[in-house]
């Protein structure tokens, strides 16, 4: 049967013709419209800009845009830029920040800076033949490149290597040519892909040439051209290390060699049990993926990456290695990132482009080095807390004016309901039933 409410040719309505036509189908009130339009910026000139960088745009979501002071990475003092809607992320980050900052900082390497695509084919004739003529066809996909490859060969960057991959064991006359790429400071995505649907293009050129294949018409058949976020060759590693005696006054119930042990023991467990490990794994993300929305850069493919190296095993574990050795404290996050620090939405969005000067403009590799620190920083935080007060505690303390605006309690009287609470648990039904209570009869008396 034809779905009569299937709607077409939505993109090309205006903006207020969209707003009109949901309106009008789900029954919304103008209320809500007006809301919609509250959202939008007074600034014509920028709004136009985030109005065109996504399709069918309504109005704009806006997040807190909120820094971390006090992040020393190899001694290099930064103030860095986060965007996410959890307030207890930003301050677990400042948090380890500034203990780490008197304590030796990150240290932070580039293990490896490559990425990499491919061009799945199937291929149905003897897989001798496509081997031994890969030679030439692979002379022909290089010269077909230098045209996109120029300017990021002038920019220290380029194609590393190109190889072909039989996949056919695991899928009948399957193959891969699989390219590895350096993009320098670029995210590189559009590169990448603009390169390997070159080298398809080429392949089709190359088999549809009986010269190229001893006088045959070969059975192929090109499925894709694409990158992989799976940035296994992009990784960088940043750690905190010391003597546990750092850790004397992490908590008045344990001891420094007691906070490691403890300490240790959360991140073994996340190595070794999954449920353990997803949250985690969430944890450094917390961290990451604010950077990466902060500076314009592809959250979900680097989380994405970041799960899929936590599974090279073939079982899901922690990003992070502890080691404890004769009261020496080691805490290490592996991290497989691809960043950009030029192109796309980072030179595109005014915010983003603040970032990045509040950075000082870093390269990729430093851009890298700066979301695994604030990663490693939230994540550590997390843990401090796991194995002394708990969770909770800190995280309720700091969600608290988002409960006190839910229940739509005047921004004068949070001040006083802050104090109640000082050592007090926070929840939402006891806030709920103080404000339903106590505070009603203190604003009486007042």
């Amino acid at each position: 049967m034809k779905n009569e409410r299937i709607t077409s040719g939505f993109s090309k309505l205006s903006r207020n013709q969209k707003i009109d036509l949901i309106f009008s189908e789900l029954e919304l009130d103008d209320a809500q419209k007006n809301e919609l339009d509250s959202f939008l910026l007074s600034n014509k000139k920028i709004q136009k800009l985030l109005s065109e960088i996504s399709e069918n745009h309504i109005s704009n979501f806006y997040l807190p845009y909120s820094i971390i002071p006090n992040v020393y990475i190899n001694e290099k003092k930064y103030f860095v830029p986060m965007v996410v809607e959890e307030s207890s992320v930003v301050a677990a980050a400042a948090r380890s920040a500034k203990f780490w900052a008197k304590n030796g900082g990150f240290q932070a390497k580039i293990i490896n800076n490559k990425k990499s695509g491919q061009v799945h084919f199937l291929w149905h004739e003897n897989p001798d033949l496509l081997k031994s003529v890969f030679p030439l066809l692979k002379e022909e996909i290089v010269e077909n490149l230098l045209p996109l490859t120029e300017r990021m060969e002038q920019r220290g960057g380029g194609i590393l290597a190109i190889e072909l991959v039989d996949k056919s064991n695991e899928i009948e006359h399957y193959y891969q040519i699989d390219v590895l790429f350096d993009t320098v400071d670029a995210m590189g995505a559009n590169f990448i892909n603009s390169c390997l649907e070159n080298i398809a293009t080429t392949m089709r050129g190359f088999f549809n040439h009986p010269k190229n294949l001893y006088g045959l018409k070969p059975s192929y058949e090109i499925i894709m051209s694409i990158l992989s976020n799976y940035y296994k060759d992009c990784i960088v590693e940043c750690s905190v290390e010391g003597d546990v005696s750092l850790f004397s006054h992490a908590s008045q119930q344990l001891t420094g060699e007691d906070f490691a042990r403890r300490f240790k023991l959360a991140v073994d467990i996340a190595n070794l049990d999954i449920s353990r490990a997803v949250t985690h794994n969430k944890g450094i993300y917390n961290g990451v993926d604010a950077v990466a929305l902060a500076t314009g850069n592809d959250w979900r493919a680097i989380e994405a990456s970041g799960h899929a190296f936590a599974s090279r095993d073939g079982k899901y574990r922690s990003l992070t290695q502890a080691t404890l050795d004769q009261n020496y404290f080691k805490y290490t996050l592996t991290l497989p990132i691809a960043m950009g620090s030029v192109g796309g939405l980072t030179n595109l969005h005014p915010l983003a482009k603040i970032s990045m000067a509040i950075l000082e403009n870093p390269s990729a590799e430093d851009l890298m080095k700066i979301a695994a620190a604030a990663g490693l920083a939230n994540n550590f935080s997390a843990i401090w807390s796991l194995i002394t007060s708990g969770i909770q505690k800190g995280h309720m303390k700091l969600h608290l004016s988002n409960i006190l605006n839910q229940l739509g309690v005047d921004y004068h009287l949070h001040d006083i309901v802050s104090q109640f609470f000082e050592n007090k648990t926070v929840s939402y039904s006891s806030v709920e039933k103080y404000i339903n209570t106590e505070l009603i009869k203190h604003i009486s008396k007042a």
